[in-house]
């Protein structure tokens, strides 16, 4: 680590976090700094479970969005409704440590150098008001995410009414009951949805904000506001490969013939179908919990905030750096940005 520092963090703090990562993750698969890009991918399964009920809706405003795959429909979540929420999450964690430009609002963004916060570079980010146009990749990518199961056996229909000021159904201009009834689509409580994420070229720090993000996001769909957490995150396996393995959550949808539909069942069916194309697959099984030892990385973080403080001090250094070098920020710049931020 002796690239020039535009932010002081903890060096120590950084190596022991990165050392308990690369027991779970070779540092082969990381890089060291933001760069150019190579041909080594992480790729996450997660199985989503819903926890209540889940508005998933396009252009429909009363039905979730759904889709044949071979003889049966099934349910489909796009990808960008899973991002948006955990980008969001993204954020909130870089205002906890004042690593953002107070400025800053979750998809709009008013000058080149408000990119330079952890959050813009690890989910990708544009800037939204000057003349030319500067974005910056995702260094995460999300794929839509299908049910196993067909869409008469996961949703309800619940019959919804619009109240008047009193609260009630009674229309006191007519002097008789309003007509405003409708019906709504909704997926049910204890639902699974795989899905695959995919890092091509992220750094530890980069790696470990994503799954903050997606651990502490429980709120999906429309109507969130007046919904309980719906969705539950369960990070099943990690495959590492050179370039990415040929797998997605509708090629798991499509070949599920299975009866029984427990996560077990499906962290099984998922874990096999994996291995055929990934170099390797971690996984906890009989002899090793690497998926455990990654959980237990990120509770530690989460109990001990002084650790995670060092780490975004670490991505908003590296944020500053990259930009620096593509040439969208300056260094001079550098100095009053930083005395912008809350950061400490």
């Amino acid at each position: 680590m002796s690239e020039k520092k535009y932010v002081e963090y903890n060096e120590k703090v950084i190596n022991e976090v990165r050392q308990k990562l690369y027991k779970v993750i070779p540092e082969e698969y990381f890089q060291e700094k933001f760069g150019k890009r190579t041909p080594n991918y992480i790729k996450l399964l997660l199985v989503r479970e819903t926890t209540g009920y889940l508005i998933i809706r396009s252009t429909e405003p009363d039905e979730v969005i759904s889709t044949e795959i071979g003889d049966k429909e099934v349910v489909v979540i796009p990808s960008r409704k899973l991002k948006a929420r955990e980008k969001l999450t993204g954020l909130l964690w870089c205002r906890k440590f004042g690593v953002v430009h107070p400025k800053v609002e979750y998809n709009f963004i008013k000058q080149a150098i408000q990119l330079a916060n952890p959050n813009s570079l690890v989910f990708g980010d544009s800037v939204t008001e000057e003349r030319e146009a500067i974005g910056l990749p995702a260094r995460v990518l999300y794929e839509w995410s299908y049910s196993l199961r067909p869409k008469n056996e996961i949703i309800d229909e619940l019959t919804h009414n619009a109240l008047s000021e009193e609260g009630t159904m009674w229309d006191k201009e007519r002097g008789a009951h309003r007509e405003s009834l409708y019906d709504v689509q909704y997926v049910k409580p204890g639902v699974y949805f795989p899905q695959f994420i995919t890092f091509p070229d992220i750094t530890p720090e980069g790696f470990l904000h994503v799954l903050l993000s997606i651990i502490k996001t429980t709120r999906y769909g429309a109507q969130s506001n007046v919904m309980d957490a719906n969705m539950k995150n369960h990070i099943v396996a990690i495959a590492l490969d050179q370039f990415e393995p040929a797998i997605s959550s509708y090629l798991l949808s499509r070949e599920w013939n299975k009866e029984e539909v427990t996560l077990d069942s499906i962290k099984q069916y998922a874990i096999e179908k994996l291995k055929e194309c990934s170099k390797v697959v971690k996984f906890d099984n009989d002899k090793e919990k690497p998926v455990t030892k990654l959980m237990q990385l990120i509770n530690e973080l989460l109990n001990d905030e002084s650790k995670l403080q060092e780490i975004y001090k670490k991505l908003l250094n590296d944020s500053i750096a990259y930009l620096i070098e593509c040439k969208i920020i300056k260094e001079n710049d550098v100095g009053n940005y930083l005395k912008e931020l809350s950061i400490s």
